[in-house]
Formats: C-alpha cells, sequence, structure tokens
C-alpha cells in the first residue's frame, strides 16, 4: 500500500493534522516561548523600568503547563542587585480555567527569593530608582461603569515560597536581614474571604516569626494571627536609633498577637485582639553610661481599635533590673530624654486637632526594681537608689479623672524600707494614702547641707508613718497626720571630734501639718537622753558660733528682693505643741580660754514644756529640772512665748549648793584669786514683754575663802578681796541682788554683757564707797570715814566717838573687814597750834592768850621777847607806830612773836602719829572693837598733811 493510499484516508489525515498541530503546540510552548520568554522579559524590563533585568532560563511543560523561571536577577542603574529568586514555578490548570472562566494555578512556587533595599539620600531607594519609568506612566482613567468591588477570578490551590531573604540597609549604612522567609497559602482566591496563609521568617540573631492569615479582598479583610520568638531588637536598632537620645545594647522581643483589618465602607477598621507582648534581657545606655537594665518587660491583653481609637492593656510588669538616673545643672537626664524628641508642632491654621486616643492600662506592676539617682547639683555628689520590691499601680487611663490605686513596697539605700498605699486622681489632682518610712539613715542627706553647716553627722535614723493628703497642686493644699521618731542621733565637732549635740530617740506622736493654712500641731515631743556640748575655745569663739554665721554663707540683707519681699508677706506657720518631755538629758559645758581650762556638766536633765504655740496670747509652761556636777540642784521653771513676733519669758532659774571650786577657773581669770571653799545658790529672774527685758539675779555664796593669788592678765583691778569682805556678813554669807533691764531691740543689746556690766558696777560701787555699804547695814547715814581733831590736839573729840562707835557696830556685822588708821595734820592750823601752846608758856600766860587783844598784863614779857630776837628797843619802836595807849601794837607784838616760834616736821609727824593712836584706842579699849582689826600706818616717813584728822580705811582681813 502506498503512501497516496494511505493518505486518502481520512482518518489518517485527521490524525496527521493532529499531530502537526500538537507537535507544532509542542514547539511553540515547549521551546519557542521559554526563547521569547527569555528575550523579551528582560527587553521589556529594560524599557519600563531603571535597571537591567536577567533570566538565566526559562521553561514551559506543554502537557503539564507549568512555567519556570531560572535564576531571575534585577539590578540597578549602578549594577547593585536590587532584587531576584532562584526559581519561579507556575502550574496552570487550563482545563478548569475554561470550564470557570476564571484562572486557575495549581501551584505557584518560589524558591530563594530576595530583596536588597537600599535608602539613598533626599528620601529615595534603589527600588525607587528602578521603577520611577514605571511610576511616571499615567495611569488609565477607571472606567465609569466598572465597580471598585469586581475583582478578576483568579484561584491558587498552592502557593509556596521557600528559603526567601530580605536586606535592608539604610543610607547612614545601617542594615539587616530576614531570612529563611517561609510563606505557604492553599486554596486562594481573589474573589473569596477565607484565603489562608501560613508566613514564616527568621531574622539576625535567630528570631522568627510565623503569620498564620485569613484573608478576603472584596471587602478587604485580614485575620492575622502571629508569634514572635526571640527576637533580637539590636539588629534593628540602628533604623531607629535616630530617632532617641540613647543607645539600646542589648534586648529580645517575644510576641504573641491577633490583628484584624477590615474595611467598613469607607472606613478601614484595624483592630489588635488580646495580645501578650514580652520584652527581655533589656540594656539602654546614654554616653556609655547605664540607663536603663531591665529582666523583663510583659504586657498582656494589649488590644487596638483604629476605628475608636482606643488601645487598652489588661496588664503592664517590668521585672528584675535596674534604671540610672542623673540630676545635673542642666536637669534630670530622663526628662531631657523625653522632650528632646516631643513633637509639638501645632496643626496648620483652621485644621482641628485630631481626636485624642483613649488608653486604658488596667495594672501597672513593678517587681525587683532598682532605681539609682545620682545628684551631681551639690558639692559633694549625692547617691540613693531605691529597690522596688514589689508596686503595683492602676488603672491609668487617659480619663483624667478616674482613680488609680498606688501600692509600693521599697527600701531605700537598701536598709530603709519605704511603703506606700495610696488613690491618686490626676485631673483635678489629689491624692489619699499612707506611708511609712523606717530607719533610713540621716547620713544619707550630708550632701545636700554639709557645705552650709560645719557639723559632723555621723549617726542617725529617722521613721515616720502616717496619711498624706493632696488635695490641690497650685496653691500646694498638703496635709500630713502620723508620727516621727529620730534615734540615735549623734552629731561631732568636725575639727575635734567632739560630740555636739546627740539624743537616744526623739519622737514626735500625733503630728498633724498642713500647707492651706500653713500650720503645725503636735501632741507630745519626747525626747529622751539629750546631750549638748558647749564649748568656749581658746581664741573665744564658741562652737555654737561656727554653727550660726558659717564661713560662705550669704547674709539675708544680701538676699535678692524679690525673695525678702516674699519671705516677709507670707503667712507665718501656726504652730501648737501640746508638751515637750525630756528625760534624762545632760549637757556638758567647757572653757578653754581660762588658765586653767574649766569644764562642767549637767546630769539627769528632765522635765517639760507644755502649751507651746504660736498663738499670742498663748503662754507655754515651763518646768525642767537637773543636776550640775551630781550634787547642785538646778531648775528652771515659769512661762514663755517665743514663737509670736512679740515674744515673751517670764523664767526662773536656779541652782542651789553650786561647789564654787569647780569656778576656780573663772576665779582665777578675771578676779585673779583661786577659790579655796564656797557653795553657790543663783536665782535667776528674767521677763520679756513689749521688747524690754527685766532681770533680777540673786546670788548668795556661803563660806567664800579666797585661795592664793593668780597671775592672769584678764584679772580685774577692783579689790576683789575687799569687795567680798564687804559682802560677806557675820555668818559668812554673800546676798548680792543685780537688776538689769535692757530694750532689745537695741543693735547692741547682749544678756551677758548687760549683767556683767551690772556686776562690776555694783562691785565698783562698793569697793570705791565702802562706808556707804556698812551705812545701809545700820539702816542709816553712813559712817564718817575720817576722825576730826581740834587743831594742835590728839584727844579724840565726843561727837567723833559717837561716829567711831556706829563703826564699829557696822564693823560686827563684817567680821571679815580690817580698819586701817592714818593720822594727818594741817601744817598752818596745827603749827600754829603748836608755836602757840610753846609761845604762851614763855610770856607766864596762865591761859589761852588771845591773840587779836592780849591781856596789858603780859605787855612787859611781850616787850622782853620781842627785844630779845629783834634787839634792845625793837619793842619801843614798834608801838612808835601806834597812838597812845592803843593795844594793837601788842597784839602786834604777839603775832611776830608767834611767827618767830618755828614748829619741826617731826613734831607734826608726832601729832598725827599720836591722833592714830588715840582713835585706835578708842576703838579698841572703849569700844571694844578687837585689836587686832585695827591697823596704824605710818605717818612719819610721809607725812599726810591733808587735815586736822585721822583717816580710816576699810582692808580684807587675812
Amino acid at each position: 500500500m502506498d503512501i497516496k493510499t494511505v493518505w486518502a484516508r481520512p482518518w489518517i489525515k485527521r490524525i496527521t493534522v493532529v499531530l502537526a498541530l500538537f507537535g507544532l503546540y509542542l514547539l511553540l510552548s515547549g521551546w519557542v516561548l521559554p526563547r521569547v520568554i527569555e528575550r523579551q522579559l528582560p527587553q521589556l524590563a529594560g524599557e519600563q523600568l531603571n535597571g537591567q533585568l536577567t533570566l538565566e532560563q526559562a521553561q514551559f511543560h506543554p502537557l503539564t503547563w507549568q512555567l519556570q523561571l531560572h535564576r531571575l536577577a534585577l539590578v540597578d542603574v549602578d549594577g547593585q542587585s536590587l532584587a531576584g529568586l532562584e526559581h519561579f514555578s507556575v502550574d496552570l490548570d487550563p482545563w478548569r480555567s475554561l470550564f470557570s472562566w476564571q484562572a486557575c494555578l495549581r501551584e505557584v512556587s518560589l524558591t530563594a527569593p530576595y530583596v536588597n533595599y537600599v535608602e539613598r539620600e533626599g528620601g529615595d531607594s534603589n527600588l525607587m530608582q528602578v521603577l520611577a519609568p514605571l511610576l511616571a506612566t499615567p495611569s488609565a482613567e477607571p472606567s465609569p461603569s466598572a465597580s471598585s468591588s469586581d475583582l478578576p477570578g483568579v484561584t491558587v490551590d498552592r502557593f509556596h515560597l521557600s528559603q526567601g531573604r530580605v536586606q535592608y540597609q539604610q543610607q547612614d549604612g545601617a542594615s539587616t536581614e530576614l531570612t529563611q522567609l517561609q510563606l505557604q497559602a492553599t486554596e486562594l482566591a481573589l474573589a473569596a474571604q477565607d484565603n489562608r496563609l501560613q508566613l514564616d521568617l527568621t531574622g539576625k540573631g535567630g528570631g522568627t516569626l510565623s503569620l498564620t492569615a485569613v484573608a478576603g479582598l472584596n471587602p478587604l479583610t485580614l485575620n492575622l494571627d502571629g508569634q514572635l520568638k526571640r527576637a533580637d531588637l539590636t539588629r534593628y536598632w540602628p533604623f531607629v536609633a535616630r530617632l532617641f537620645e540613647f543607645e539600646l545594647e542589648q534586648g529580645r522581643l517575644d510576641a504573641q498577637f491577633g490583628l484584624r483589618l477590615a474595611q467598613q465602607g469607607d472606613d478601614l477598621e484595624l483592630a489588635l485582639a488580646p495580645s501578650r507582648v514580652t520584652l527581655n534581657d533589656l540594656a539602654l545606655t546614654r554616653e556609655q553610661q547605664p540607663l536603663l537594665n531591665l529582666d523583663s518587660l510583659s504586657a498582656t491583653g494589649v488590644e487596638l481599635s483604629l476605628l475608636e481609637q482606643r488601645v487598652g492593656l489588661d496588664s503592664v510588669t517590668l521585672s528584675g533590673g535596674q534604671a540610672s538616673m542623673r540630676l545635673d545643672p542642666q536637669g534630670l537626664d530622663w526628662a531631657r530624654l523625653m522632650a528632646e524628641r516631643r513633637d509639638s508642632t501645632p496643626p496648620p491654621p483652621g485644621e482641628a486637632p485630631p481626636s485624642p486616643w483613649q488608653v486604658n492600662l488596667a495594672r501597672l506592676q513593678l517587681r525587683d526594681l532598682g532605681l539609682a539617682f545620682t545628684d551631681t547639683t551639690q558639692p559633694e555628689i549625692a547617691r540613693w537608689r531605691l529597690d522596688l520590691d514589689q508596686a503595683g499601680v492602676g488603672p491609668i487611663s487617659t480619663d483624667l479623672s478616674q482613680a488609680i490605686e498606688v501600692s509600693v513596697t521599697s527600701r531605700v539605700n537598701e536598709r530603709s524600707p519605704l511603703t506606700f498605699d495610696g488613690q491618686l486622681v490626676p485631673q483635678p489632682f489629689s491624692l489619699t494614702s499612707r506611708l511609712s518610712l523606717a530607719e533610713f539613715a540621716l547620713t544619707d542627706t550630708l550632701p545636700y547641707w554639709q557645705s552650709l553647716v560645719p557639723l559632723s553627722l555621723t549617726q542617725g535614723q529617722l521613721a515616720t508613718q502616717g496619711s498624706l493628703t493632696i488635695e490641690e497642686l497650685s496653691p500646694l493644699a498638703l496635709s500630713y497626720d502620723g508620727e516621727l521618731t529620730v534615734t540615735d542621733l549623734v552629731t561631732q565637732d568636725p575639727d575635734q571630734g567632739r560630740d555636739f549635740v546627740k539624743w537616744q530617740s526623739l519622737k514626735v506622736a500625733d503630728m498633724s501639718l498642713t500647707t492651706l493654712p500653713l500650720a503645725l500641731s503636735i501632741d507630745t515631743v519626747a525626747v529622751n537622753q539629750p546631750y549638748a556640748r558647749v564649748i568656749i575655745e581658746e581664741d573665744g569663739s564658741t562652737n555654737i558660733q561656727a554653727l550660726i554665721a558659717p564661713s560662705g554663707t550669704t547674709p539675708a540683707s544680701s538676699q535678692p528682693e524679690e525673695a525678702q519681699t516674699q519671705e516677709a508677706t507670707s503667712e507665718p506657720m501656726a504652730i501648737a505643741i501640746k508638751r515637750i518631755e525630756l528625760n534624762d538629758g545632760g549637757a556638758f559645758f567647757a572653757d578653754n580660754s581660762l588658765t586653767p581650762k574649766f569644764a562642767t556638766g549637767i546630769e539627769t536633765l528632765g522635765g517639760s514644756i507644755e502649751g507651746l504655740s504660736s498663738n499670742p496670747a498663748s503662754r507655754a509652761v515651763v518646768d525642767i529640772q537637773g543636776q550640775v556636777d551630781r550634787y547642785a540642784p538646778m531648775s528652771l521653771t515659769g512661762e514663755l512665748q517665743p514663737l509670736a513676733v512679740e515674744s515673751f519669758i517670764d523664767l526662773a532659774l536656779t541652782f542651789d549648793n553650786l561647789d564654787l571650786t569647780s569656778l576656780n577657773a573663772y576665779s582665777g581669770t578675771y578676779a585673779g584669786y583661786y577659790i579655796d571653799q564656797g557653795q553657790l545658790d543663783l536665782a535667776l529672774h528674767y521677763a520679756l514683754e513689749d521688747r524690754m527685758l527685766r532681770g533680777s539675779n540673786q546670788v548668795v555664796i556661803d563660806k567664800l575663802k579666797l585661795g592664793k593669788r593668780s597671775d592672769s592678765d584678764k584679772a580685774t583691778s577692783l579689790p576683789v578681796a575687799l569687795a567680798i569682805a564687804l559682802m560677806q556678813d557675820a555668818n559668812g554669807v554673800i546676798d548680792l541682788g543685780l537688776e538689769v533691764s535692757g530694750n532689745v531691740d537695741e543693735p547692741d543689746f547682749a544678756i551677758g554683757p548687760l549683767v556683767g556690766k551690772a556686776l562690776f558696777n555694783a562691785i565698783t560701787k562698793i569697793v570705791t564707797s565702802p562706808f556707804s555699804l556698812l551705812g545701809s547695814l545700820l539702816g542709816g547715814e553712813e559712817p564718817a570715814n575720817e576722825v576730826m581733831f581740834l587743831a594742835g590736839s590728839h584727844q579724840v573729840p565726843v561727837a567723833e566717838k559717837g561716829q567711831l562707835k556706829q563703826l564699829v557696830s557696822a564693823l560686827t556685822q563684817r567680821p571679815k573687814l580690817t580698819l586701817s588708821v592714818q593720822g594727818a595734820v594741817m601744817p598752818a592750823v596745827d603749827g600754829r597750834a603748836l608755836a602757840k601752846a610753846r609761845l604762851d608758856p614763855r610770856l607766864g600766860a596762865t591761859g589761852d592768850v588771845n591773840d587779836q587783844a592780849p591781856d596789858p598784863a603780859l605787855e612787859e614779857a611781850l616787850r622782853a621777847a620781842y627785844d630779845a630776837t629783834r634787839g634792845t628797843g625793837a619793842a619801843e619802836a614798834l608801838k612808835a607806830g601806834y597812838a597812845d595807849n592803843d593795844a594793837g601794837w601788842r597784839a602786834e607784838l604777839y603775832r611776830q612773836l608767834l611767827a618767830q616760834t618755828r614748829v619741826a616736821d617731826d613734831e607734826l609727824a608726832a601729832l598725827a602719829a599720836a591722833r592714830a593712836d588715840a582713835v585706835k584706842r578708842v576703838l579698841s579699849d572703849d569700844l571694844g572693837l578687837e585689836a587686832n582689826r585695827v591697823f596704824i600706818r605710818e605717818s612719819r616717813v610721809e607725812l599726810d598733811r591733808s587735815g586736822t584728822k585721822v583717816i580710816l580705811e576699810l582692808d580684807a582681813g587675812n
């Protein structure tokens, strides 16, 4: 059978045509189509993109309708790889597509796809540069008849992406890479609403992300459930680092979340289903200094609604770690971190501000967290630490009127328990709480005041508990009701290391402090075993002065005028303290400026002050008792008002049986004598009212006996021994009262110098007018301090004996006094009297000659005596000058003879001595004064020529 016969058969022709067409199909689809794709696809890409596309191989299986592309790569204009894949496969289902009138794909597979995204200057990128021509092509106007909801009918039975990789690089060189990208989906349909996808990827550092999605495009819906495990945040930090002022050193993120995206009309709703986010091993630094280390931050029940603009969280828990804060002259570093990135750009004019989001956090919890705070604003750096063992805050909401419960259990500086429980309302602000602080070391506060007060605080603990309430911030309306205790307080002199002020405990009970009005009310202040040390240094300064006026402080007058005005106009604090108790107190006083040094102590000091108040009409009652050097009781009683503008004082201070030998340092330095024995009772009473101070000082000294003299150059020049003898009565008691007064507003007012001046004046008056003191003892006029004599006589006149009797009576009451007598003469008077006593017997007169008219019987004697001295006839010559029978010439003769009678100084001295001796005899023999208390002073060597008298002087006996 030849070929024509065979070809003539119809079925042979049909088979041949079919085979030819099939062969042509195989040729065109299996060989030509891949070659066209290999050539045209890169050419088309070159025309539409700013880049070059390379395709190593294209394959199409005509029988299975499977298209495969191998090693597809796209490079940018710089020749840098942009995107590509190792293998792309599409398995078409033509028959199902034909009968269903939609594109049906059995499988789409991408193997090892990659994208290298690089940012460029000006917000550009390599991807946008490659796509620029395509993006610049104007898009066709949509057909008015086309519905936006019409989607092409495309179904994919299986979609598989494996070994994917995405690399992202910023302009600054920061880069990251996502690897092991896996995406799987089954039964995808663009028009369906239940398309399911599974995406898995791995990032740098080993973090993995798994996503399960159910999506639809008409309308747009997306339900996404994801799980993120151990994502190393440091790999992605460089991309956002420029947005923050700190560095991320470490951090891993875990999350489990559900995301819901749905189109509702013209709005797009994005909602986050209750999710959980955990951040582990977080470490933040700034300028290579630790800022925050956190073991774990966990947020549960995280919800979000875009349309409702609402964010909700069930709880946020921070566990383990430490935050570091630093305060410098520029402020708090954390505050600067927040402020520097805050966007405060106002909305454009005419545009309403966006609606606020609603945020609700049910509970914020903090566990085992430490806060390290460093304050560099002080001369000495202050370091604090707050350890939060347990803290809870919530609910927290953008609704600022909602109350927030706060509960804190913590420790300050690792050793001081601090608890806080309260309720806070942010707006309007209010706080109601209870707090408790125990065993707080006061030494931790040293950096804030040590440079201002030269005082060394070596120990001391503070504790307080009570209720704290704040009703308003401006002006501050705060109140605190509770108690406060300071125990084991010890302060010392920083130079010598000596205790200054200390106590075992100070407890303030039932304390109430308010700021509106400014008031402090205390039921009881109890101080146990208080102690104070006051030292006068060798230069006269005191340890108290160093505290009151430390070097470098600014006086009030140099403060800004505004500050002084504000201080002057501010309301004074109303203070009311019901009772202050002192128990088993003590004090020490030393004066190192004396030689020898002086020291004494007050022991068993106790008592109370009741009713201390700033009410001007109130008076606090003082009753304090103690002992000086164990044996001398002391007491302070009375009333005072130190808190009012016009102070009031009415206090009595007494010391009984104070041993004066303990004051030898003072007596030796200032009196010039040491004390061998003596006891002191001191009663001081001071009253201050209407700015006038009036004081009464009653000093009683018993059995005072002075010892040896000191060599002090500060000793007084007053005769101290005489003053004591004048003041000491027959029983050996000195009872001295001093009254002082002064205006406290006087610039130079000081109570110490005021009392000292009064004492000095009193002693000066006593020793300069001792007979006035004796007169006061007799209740009458003071005794005379001299005995007057007739001219030329040494006989004590009767009237003078009466004066001496009064003196003896006064001296009996002052047994320590002695009396010195010194005779004196008046040469003109006493000399003439002695000369007359010698001349008259020579003239033969039997009595006193009248020198104005001598007896005529004495004329011959006068004539003879005169001629004997002047020569014979001298008397007659003198008479020639007078009338006959004129007696004047006899008087002249007598006067000249009297003038010629010389009295030697020895005779005057003998008269003075005789007068002193006569006074002593009267005092001792006639009036009974002990002879050993009367001393005659020598009058012959240096003759006292002050008068016809005996001078009396009082001295102190041995």
